[in-house]
């Protein structure tokens, strides 16, 4: 009997300890459930934010396309002012290096100046008929 009461005092002192075990599992891993739920709900606000942020850089991505596509626009447009620019230079400076072309600009300064027909036709050389047209035009 005697060993009868030992086995079930050691059966009792078994069950509390495994009961007392048993708790102290139980509460680590209900604590670390707790851990992983708020970790798990600070990682669901921050893949909110980085959504939010990768949206917001979409847009201003969208944003920076259409300024791009605009300033291509305006800087082929550009371009081709600037091709008809040096078309027109290269028609003047060839105009320009024609000795006749000297001749009639440097006569249409004079005529500005308020130079005579016989001084036109003895700088320039220009027969009078030319400069008396000359004359004429710029006086209209």
């Amino acid at each position: 009997m005697f060993e009868m009461n030992q086995i079930i005092l050691i059966s009792i002192s078994i069950g509390s300890a495994v009961f007392v075990a048993l708790s102290i599992v139980f509460t680590f891993i209900f604590l670390a459930l707790r851990r992983f739920k708020r970790q798990a709900q600070a990682l669901k606000l921050l893949f909110k934010e980085q959504q939010r942020q990768i949206s917001d850089l979409n847009s201003q991505l969208h944003e920076i396309r259409c300024g791009a596509i605009g300033v291509g626009s305006r800087v082929q447009e550009v371009e081709g002012k600037l091709a008809q620019a040096i078309e027109r230079q290269t028609e003047l400076q060839s105009q320009y290096h024609d000795p006749q072309a000297k001749l009639y600009s440097h006569a249409m300064k004079l005529v500005e100046r308020g130079a005579g027909i016989d001084e036109i036709i003895q700088e320039c050389e220009l027969p009078r008929a030319e400069a008396e047209l000359l004359v004429s035009l710029h006086s209209r």
